[in-house]
């Protein structure tokens, strides 16, 4: 039987909720496992929110079931409007979106956050003010057909023989590292 509830208790180590069903006189379930998309080699793991209104599918006599999603209503809308996006907008005002009809993925972060991608040992990290951090004890490659430049004017890249300025003066750069390739 499908019910529509809203959640009122969470345990978060067993991934269930008791949901409370206003069509049933506020009637609150016992704990309901979550429906997620994968839990075995590969896993998934969301738990809604207190408040978050839920589908149930409930046996004939309300006793046992599951959560199987959100939905969205008047209160709670949706995020994006294209069949071609996915998204997610969390709590904070941190958002992840990939356009499928544009190619296009974008991460956004509230101030104070950090994106960070990491393999092997070595990562890449973008915080709210706009830091770039790269560390990692393998090779930087930095390939491009033309000019690297920045966007205030002035190539990106400088090697060593190039004369560059800093807020230290202006100068040559006399040696530099094995580890930076710029092609």
């Amino acid at each position: 039987m499908y019910r529509v509830g809203i959640v009122r208790a969470q345990d978060t180590s067993n991934a269930r909720v008791r949901v409370t069903f206003p069509d049933r006189d506020q009637m609150q379930s016992w704990w309901l496992p979550v429906v997620f998309p994968k839990t075995q080699n590969d896993k998934s793991y969301w738990m809604p929110d207190l408040g978050e209104q839920v589908v149930c599918m409930m046996d004939e006599y309300d006793e046992d079931g599951a959560v199987l999603g959100a939905i969205y209503s008047s209160a709670d809308t949706v995020p994006t409007a294209s069949a071609d996006k996915i998204h997610w907008t969390f709590k904070d005002g941190a958002t992840f979106e990939y356009d499928r009809a544009s190619h296009a993925l974008q991460m956004s972060i509230p101030s104070g956050g950090t994106i960070r991608i990491m393999a092997n040992g070595t990562s890449i990290a973008i915080d709210a003010s706009g830091n770039i951090a790269l560390d990692g004890s393998g090779n930087v490659s930095i390939v491009a057909a033309g000019e690297i430049q920045l966007a205030g004017g002035g190539p990106a890249i400088a090697r060593v023989g190039d004369s560059t300025t800093c807020p230290a003066g202006t100068g040559q750069i006399v040696s530099g590292s094995s580890k930076v390739n710029a092609a």
